[in-house]
Parts: structure tokens; C-alpha cells; sequence
């Protein structure tokens, strides 16, 4: 339902497919079954929620991947809250789509542990010798940990490259720069 207001209304949330706006009818029925289903697999929740999509909706074949995906990008940070896992977006693209996160020089590194300590975020594990465990978890634009590197030994894309990528990624996931 829309709301108490309304009975008998079907909920509708709009969706940015393939660059127009389309309502998609039944939306919260659509995500509660993906979220009731949080032990499967990515494949086979994406399933689960394209047949309810498709119940619930008219989807032309020639469109389906594009309805998939304004569905999926809305079911993830749903699944990941539900998971208690970090679901970022940066500036309405999803984190893991931008490929911002350290890498490690290991012929510089001696494994002073300096950047697993600065890190509050989790992006570092140490075992031997520190690893870039969860890369996603990293905050786009921040360089803290490579400040604090003695050995230099930890680099970053260029804030060029990153700039490019979101403009990429903005048209991709239909953003209007302001």
C-alpha cells in the first residue's frame, strides 16, 4: 500500500531505467522477498527479484537487465543493512563501483603496522604483513594512511583518474552533475 491513506493502492517507487523514470508497482513486496532469501547466493536473489519484478510489472525482454539493475542497486544497501555489513554510496554511486582503495608496494613495506593502526575504517588485516582486506570499506579521497606511511610504500589512484571515473560512473547510474 502507498500508505494508510490509500487502501487498496499498490506501493510504486520511480527507478532511473535505462535513463527514464519508470514506476515500478509492488516495490516494497519486492524487496521484502529478496530480503527473505539473504543466504543465497547474488545470482540467485537477483532471480528472485527479477520473477516478482516481472509478476508484479509489465518488463519488456529487451529491458530486463536494465530494470535488474535499477532493482538490484536498490536492493543492496537493504541486504547489506540487514547484514550489518557497509553499504556506501558516494554521492549516489554505489562504493564499489569506484576503484578508490591503497595498494601496498611490498618491496617498500617493512610491515610497521603504521597504516593498519591510522585506518579506522577496517580496509587493512595484518597477517605477516599488511593486506588490503576490504578496499571498499576505504573513504574516497582520503589519503590518511599514505601520509602516515615512513616507508612510502602506499599509493592511490590520482585524483585526475578519479575525477574521469565519476563523471563515467555519474552517466552510468544516471546522476546529474550540479
Amino acid at each position: 500500500m502507498c500508505g494508510p491513506c490509500c487502501p487498496g493502492k499498490p506501493n510504486v517507487k520511480h527507478l532511473n531505467v535505462g535513463g527514464q523514470s519508470i514506476g515500478i508497482s509492488g516495490f516494497d513486496e519486492i524487496m521484502t522477498l529478496g530480503l527473505a532469501h539473504l543466504d543465497m547466493t547474488d545470482a540467485q536473489q537477483k532471480a528472485i527479484l527479477l520473477e516478482e519484478l516481472k509478476r508484479q510489472n509489465y518488463v519488456p525482454a529487451n529491458l530486463e537487465k536494465q530494470y535488474l539493475d535499477a532493482i538490484w542497486a536498490e536492493f543492496k544497501p537493504l541486504r547489506a543493512k540487514r547484514r550489518g555489513e557497509i553499504d556506501d554510496r558516494y554521492h549516489g554511486i554505489p562504493r564499489e563501483d569506484i576503484q578508490w582503495f591503497p595498494k601496498i608496494d611490498y618491496s617498500k613495506c617493512t610491515g610497521c603496522q603504521a597504516c593498519v593502526k591510522f585506518c579506522k575504517r577496517g580496509v587493512y588485516t595484518f597477517d605477516e604483513s599488511p593486506q588490503v582486506s576490504s578496499p571498499y570499506r576505504c573513504v574516497v579521497t582520503c589519503t590518511g594512511c599514505k601520509s602516515i606511511c615512513k616507508d612510502e610504500a602506499i599509493s592511490f589512484p590520482s585524483l585526475v583518474d578519479l575525477r574521469e571515473e565519476l563523471k563515467v560512473l555519474r552517466k552510468k547510474h544516471g546522476i546529474i552533475s550540479e
